[in-house]
């Protein structure tokens, strides 16, 4: 690690936004509808998952891989950001967006007419690929296509997209899969790829390759080596072969490296106080998702709720989500950064620990409060983790410091979600209960959010950053 840099000059006074009509006319108007049905639909497939997950897993069958129904996303997330941001560069953002569309498309169906739990897997692979390659065009394309005084505009409205979704997406999920059949709320949103391709593609079009430059980046190994490392160590965790522990060490070889470099070694992330941002945006998504992605298993498995009724506590978190960062959006003025990601912490911690008591048959109302809660507490630390990314990376790169925090993110809530069901899958071959299994999953995720709390005092902050987007639809991390 390398000291701090010295303290920069103050920031100069971002433009005035214009107003909200002036981002929806003509061209660029097209564009931004486009944009926004983009992140709608992602925002409804990732909720739509969650919520019938319970349904899939009674279908195929395969406890064993529940995790890797949204790991395997994540992991692919994570590779394919970095690839789409050059080919971006290389041939502009029409092309990529319109091949990654088609993969979105294809991962989708086939998850939705997948036969057993490992198509289903690979489904959702393909799909996180698309996913997240379409968020990080989506992004440059902002850059590229819209003036500087949009820009904030542009984003602001893709947070704004999440909030439908999360008020009708679960719902929808529950009651498609309760009724004719949880492949259906995978088809259903898929007609929205086309309506948002013919908005999109003429703004595209105009947004030609920029003269390459050098510029300080992660470069593809790293993601990519950290994605596969992960991956080979949920496989040996989550299985009681004789090949398992040879290839979890592999796993370990290539990841340890591949995440070190990327949090402390890469040119984006060399100064320490930025590292620990890194690290706890890391822990962030870690802790979140790891308990988000197996409560409506335990509710609709162990305490017998039907797929509409558990479909609430997703629905409860996200509102709460949103209702977070608004508030955090103006006590940013006022409160210190690094106390806020620490107060979001806590409330996650003890939403986990809350949603665990279910296991022990507390009435259902604690676990739908406290993970209402831990969606408030990661409303108000969420979005400052990227506060404090961007007002701690190096000048003009924060758009790629941004992109690594976002990998990094997703990297964490991929590793969660995969250790989760790492525990779940272990108790099934040693004969115990899933309440064992889910007890498992619940205690990493606590465990994860506790490290969080324990590193915040090492989150130094100088002020004067901007705001990013509130809500979820911040990050694909939840592919």
């Amino acid at each position: 690690m390398t000291p701090d840099a010295p303290e920069p000059s103050p920031p100069r006074q971002p433009p005035r936004p214009p107003p909200w009509r002036e981002i929806f006319r003509g061209r660029l108007g097209r564009l931004t509808l486009g944009l926004f049905l983009l992140e709608v639909l992602g925002a409804v497939q990732i909720l739509i998952v969650t919520t019938v997950m319970p349904a899939v897993l009674a279908d195929l069958g395969g406890l064993n891989l529940y995790g890797w129904a949204f790991s395997a996303a994540g992991l692919a997330t994570v590779m394919a950001i970095p690839l789409t941001g050059t080919a971006v560069d290389r041939f502009g953002p029409a092309r990529p967006l319109a091949i990654m569309l088609c993969v979105f498309a294809g991962g989708t169906v086939l998850a939705g007419l997948a036969p057993t739990m490992p198509i289903f897997v690979l489904g959702r692979f393909v799909q996180g690929a698309g996913a997240g390659a379409e968020y990080a065009v989506s992004v440059g394309a902002i850059a590229k296509r819209y003036p500087e005084t949009h820009r904030a505009r542009v984003l602001a409205l893709l947070a704004a997209a999440w909030i439908v979704p999360g008020l009708v997406g679960p719902f929808f999920g529950a009651v498609v899969a309760q009724t004719i059949g949880w492949r259906w709320a995978f088809f259903a949103p898929v007609p929205l790829l086309a309506i948002a391709a013919a908005m999109v593609f003429p703004g595209l079009a105009e947004s030609a390759p920029e003269e390459r430059t050098e510029t300080p980046s992660t470069g593809l190994r790293w993601p990519i080596q950290a994605a596969v490392g992960s991956g080979a160590i949920l496989i040996g965790l989550g299985q009681l072969e004789w090949w398992s522990l040879p290839v979890a060490l592999v796993g370990v070889v290539l990841t340890v490296p591949a995440v070190r470099h990327l949090i402390v070694g890469s040119s984006l992330a060399a100064r320490r106080s930025l590292a620990w941002a890194l690290t706890a945006g890391f822990l962030l998504g870690f802790s979140f998702f790891t308990t988000d992605g197996f409560v409506p298993l335990m509710l609709t498995h162990l305490r017998h709720l039907t797929y509409v009724q558990a479909s609430l506590v997703i629905t409860f978190a996200t509102v709460a989500w949103t209702t977070g960062s608004w508030w955090q959006s103006r006590a940013v003025t006022t409160i210190p950064l690094p106390r806020l990601v620490r107060w979001g912490a806590v409330v996650v911690a003890l939403g986990t620990a809350g949603v665990a008591t279910a296991l022990a048959g507390v009435a259902l109302v604690i676990p739908f409060v406290a993970w209402t809660l831990a969606g408030l507490g990661m409303g108000v630390a969420y979005p400052t983790m990227y506060l404090i990314t961007m007002e701690r990376a190096a000048p003009g790169v924060e758009g790629a410091t941004v992109a690594l925090l976002l990998m990094i993110d997703a990297l964490g809530s991929s590793a969660g979600t995969g250790l989760g069901g790492s525990a779940v899958a272990l108790a099934d071959h040693l004969g115990a209960s899933l309440t064992a299994g889910l007890a498992g999953a619940f205690a990493v995720a606590f465990v994860a959010a506790l490290a969080l709390i324990a590193i915040t005092p090492r989150l130094r902050v100088r002020g004067g950053a901007t705001q990013p987007p509130p809500g979820p639809g911040a990050t694909p991390s939840g592919a």
